[in-house]
C-alpha cells in the first residue's frame, strides 16, 4: 500500500481559479454583450493595455521571448504599452518547433515543465502534427476556461441556449477544437454537448442516428463534415429538415463567395455560421445572427496583420497575415504570433446584434501553403470556391505541387485534382469549366484533372481527422 509521506497535496482543478474573479474579468454569455463586448474604443484600449503589459511581463521570464528579444535590441522599458508593440519582432510556427527542439519535450518558451506538473492542473495539447511529432501547447486552468468562454460566447451570439443539444463532430484528442466546445457548451453556455467524434470515431451512418434520436438542436462541425454528412443522409434517405437542428456552428474555411455556406443551409434548412480559431489561441473570431464577418474576442487577443511576404505591418482594412497577441495566456506567453492566415481584419465598428468589435473575414488560405505559379501567390485552399460551386463536383478537391526543370529553368507546377459527382459527367468539359472558374479566382491558369467520387479520401483524410487536407506537396520529393 502507498503511504501517505506529506508530499501528497493534490492540486484540485476546482482550487486551481477564482472562479468569481474569472467570470467578471473574460465574462461568458449572456453578460459578454452587455459589458465587455461592448465597450467604448478607449476603455477596451485600457483593459487591452494592462493585459498586455501583463503578458509582457510574463514573457520575458522566459527563454524563448529574452533571447529573441534581446537579440532584437529590446530591453523591458522599451515596452511601455501597446502603441511600442511594432517594436516587437513576430514569430511563427516554426520557431515554436525550434523553441521545443532547444529545450524538450515542452520547448523553452513555457514558463513551466513536467517538474511543475504536481504542483498545478496542466494539460497537453497539440497541433495537427501531419509531419513528425506534432506541436505541443501546455494549457494551464486560465487557459482552458478562457478558450471555453470564447467558444461560449460564439455559440451564444449564433443562437444556442441552454437546454440545446450540440453535437461536437471534433475527435476529443490532442488537438484543441472538440476540447473548445466541449467545455464551452459543458461548463459556459448550460447545454448538453455529444460528444461523437469525426467519422472515425462514429461512422457518418451513427452520427446522424444518433443526431435524431437523442434530438440534437446544434452541430460544431467543419463544413466539409457536413457536405459529407448530406451525402450520407441521401443515402440513407433522411430528410435533414426532419431533424430538430436549429443552427449550425461550423469552420467554413475559403468559402468566400458563400457557396458552400448556401448549399448546407439549403440541405439542412439552418442558418450556418462561420468561426475562425487557432490552436494556440482558441476561438479568436465568430459570427453573430447577422453573418456580417466574424467578430473578435478582443479582450482575449490583440490582432494586427502583417505583409505575407516582407512581413510589414499592415493598415486595418488590408489583406494579410494574421498576426495574434494572447491577452489572457501565461502559459505559455503568446506575443506577436504570425499565425500565416490570411484574412482581412477591418476596423472597429458597431454590428446590429449590438456587439462592438474588429471583424475578420472569411478565411482566405495559409501563406505557409501558397505555391508560386508564373509570378503569382496561389493559396491551395482558395481552390475551395470555384469547386463547390460547381454542381457536378462532390466538392472534394487536392491540389498536388512538384518542381518541374533544372537549374534556371526550374519551377513550382500545380494540378488540381477534383471529384466528379456522376461518372456520366464528361470530365474533359468539366476540367475546363474549372481551369476557367479557378483562374478568375486565382490569377493564374492551373492544370485540372478529374477522378472518381471517394478517390480522394486517403490525401484529404475527410471524415477521419479533424482538419481536412488539401495539399499534397511534392517538392523535392520526386514526382510521387
Amino acid at each position: 500500500m502507498q503511504q501517505d509521506n506529506g508530499n501528497d497535496a493534490i492540486p484540485y482543478y476546482w482550487q486551481s481559479l477564482n472562479w468569481a474573479s474569472l467570470m467578471r474579468d473574460y465574462p461568458p454569455p449572456p453578460s459578454f454583450g452587455k459589458t465587455t463586448g461592448r465597450l467604448s474604443a478607449d476603455a477596451l484600449r485600457a483593459l487591452q493595455n494592462t493585459r498586455f503589459l501583463a503578458r509582457m511581463e510574463d514573457a520575458w521570464k522566459t527563454d524563448f521571448y529574452r533571447t529573441r528579444w534581446q537579440a532584437a535590441g529590446l530591453a523591458p522599458d522599451d515596452i511601455r504599452s501597446l502603441d511600442d508593440i511594432e517594436k516587437i519582432p513576430t514569430f511563427n510556427s516554426d520557431d515554436l518547433k525550434d523553441a521545443i527542439a532547444a529545450k524538450p519535450p515542452f520547448g523553452n518558451h513555457h514558463p513551466i515543465d513536467a517538474s511543475d506538473f504536481a504542483r498545478r492542473p496542466v494539460k497537453v495539447q497539440t497541433s495537427g502534427g501531419s509531419t513528425g511529432l506534432p506541436r505541443v501547447t501546455l494549457f494551464d486552468p486560465l487557459s482552458i476556461e478562457v478558450q471555453g468562454i470564447q467558444t461560449a460566447r460564439g455559440l451564444y451570439a449564433q443562437g444556442a441556449r441552454p437546454g440545446d443539444i450540440i453535437q461536437i463532430t471534433y475527435t476529443l484528442s490532442l488537438a484543441n477544437a472538440g476540447w473548445c466546445a466541449l467545455n464551452g457548451i459543458f461548463n459556459w453556455l448550460g447545454a448538453t454537448p455529444v460528444t461523437t467524434g469525426s467519422g472515425a470515431v462514429t461512422p457518418s451512418e451513427r452520427q446522424l442516428e444518433y443526431a435524431q434520436a437523442w434530438g440534437t438542436t446544434g452541430w460544431f462541425a467543419r463544413g466539409e463534415y457536413l457536405a459529407r454528412l448530406v451525402e450520407v443522409a441521401q443515402e440513407m434517405k433522411l430528410d435533414l429538415h426532419s431533424l430538430k437542428t436549429k443552427q449550425i456552428h461550423s469552420f467554413l474555411g475559403t468559402d468566400f463567395e458563400g457557396h458552400l455556406r448556401k448549399q448546407l443551409e439549403e440541405a439542412w434548412g439552418v442558418p450556418v455560421y462561420d468561426n475562425y480559431g487557432t490552436h494556440e489561441t482558441g476561438l479568436l473570431a465568430f459570427e453573430c445572427s447577422e453573418q456580417d464577418r466574424k467578430h473578435v474576442n478582443e479582450d482575449t487577443a490583440f490582432i494586427q496583420l502583417a505583409d505575407v511576404e516582407t512581413g510589414a505591418p499592415l493598415p486595418m482594412g488590408s489583406r494579410g497575415n494574421l498576426v495574434v497577441t494572447s491577452l489572457h495566456r501565461s502559459v505559455p506567453p503568446i506575443i506577436r504570433y504570425n499565425l500565416r492566415d490570411c484574412l482581412i481584419a477591418y476596423a472597429r465598428e458597431e454590428c446590429a446584434c449590438g456587439l462592438a468589435t474588429r471583424k475578420l473575414s472569411t478565411f482566405l488560405g495559409r501563406s505557409d501553403e501558397m505555391v508560386k505559379l508564373r509570378g503569382t501567390n496561389v493559396y491551395p485552399l482558395a481552390c475551395q470556391n470555384a469547386v463547390t460551386k460547381d454542381p457536378r463536383t462532390t466538392g472534394e478537391f487536392l491540389c498536388v505541387v512538384r518542381h518541374v526543370g533544372e537549374g534556371l529553368g526550374r519551377r513550382e507546377t500545380m494540378v488540381v485534382r477534383v471529384e466528379r459527382r456522376s461518372p456520366e459527367t464528361h470530365a474533359p468539359t468539366l476540367a475546363a469549366d474549372l481551369a476557367t472558374a479557378l483562374h478568375k479566382d486565382l490569377g493564374v491558369r492551373v492544370d485540372i484533372e478529374i477522378v472518381e467520387r471517394d478517390t480522394l479520401a486517403e490525401h484529404t483524410m475527410i471524415g477521419r481527422q479533424n482538419k481536412v487536407k488539401r495539399l499534397l506537396d511534392l517538392r523535392d520529393k520526386g514526382n510521387g
